[in-house]
């Protein structure tokens, strides 16, 4: 009896142990990429930050999303980038996901500049090799954020338009973009963002790629779609390595 006793004691002990041991490696998740960035008025930012695949330095993105959506409409964009060797961080706007509070589009311009701040002060990321990819109000914002970050290498439009939410970036191409690039993405029977493009390639003095799409789709919608994902992404990162400094 006293042997039963002794072999169920060890085995309850082996169970237990075993059983804290899954419990503890349960908990032992990788670190959270989520950010939160305080701005100048209070407001706490919240995105994603996701180092690229490799070591050393990388250049990076910051990435800005559509009026009424969230940061994961570029789930699957941000994989791509991070093979291609760029670190990204993915931001919810004011009044919009993890970020919440009310909508702001003034100060949602400087937010830009925050999140690049931040960006730019993370290791292993390029200081010269920040670039800004937007859709749709996010892609007016990443205009005329790198228009007024003169570190910024380069930006890249889904469906800019000439005036979302009093958010003109006309006069940032002119001038603000008038020694960088920006490549512009919008489709034919997208009104009014295909106005807008028409607008900033007759008045910019920088280089400006353009490609247009058929159809109506806007903003991450075209990135997202099947039959232009995979063509509209290699442009995009092909965009980037051309026009990112490697130093």
């Amino acid at each position: 009896m006293k042997v039963v006793q002794r072999l169920i004691f060890v085995g309850l002990f082996l169970l237990v142990s075993i059983g804290q041991a899954v419990a503890q490696d349960a908990t032992a998740t990788p670190a959270s990429p989520i950010v939160k960035v305080t701005a100048s008025d209070g407001q706490v930012l919240v995105g994603d930050y996701i180092p690229a695949t490799g070591q050393g330095d990388h250049p990076a993105v910051l990435l800005m999303h559509m009026y009424q959506s969230i940061r994961q409409s570029w789930k699957d964009f941000v994989p791509e980038l991070t093979k291609a060797g760029y670190n990204v961080l993915n931001v919810d706007l004011r009044g919009h996901g993890a970020t919440g509070g009310p909508m702001n589009w003034s100060a949602s311009v400087t937010d830009v500049q925050t999140w690049l701040d931040w960006l730019r002060a993370q290791p292993n990321v390029r200081a010269s090799g920040v670039s800004i990819i937007g859709a749709s109000v996010g892609s007016n914002l990443a205009i005329i954020g790198c228009a007024n970050d003169k570190q910024c290498a380069t930006v890249i439009a889904l469906s800019p338009g000439a005036n979302y939410f009093d958010l003109q970036p006309n006069d940032f191409i002119v001038k603000g973009l008038r020694d960088r690039s920006a490549l512009l993405v919008a489709s034919q029977k997208d009104e009014p963002s295909i106005s807008g493009v028409k607008q900033f390639t007759a008045t910019a003095q920088g280089e400006i790629g353009v490609q247009l799409f058929a159809g109506n789709l806007h903003g991450t919608a075209i990135l997202n779609s099947p039959v232009f994902k995979k063509r509209l992404t290699a442009m995009m990162i092909n965009w980037l390595n051309d026009h990112t400094p490697k130093v």
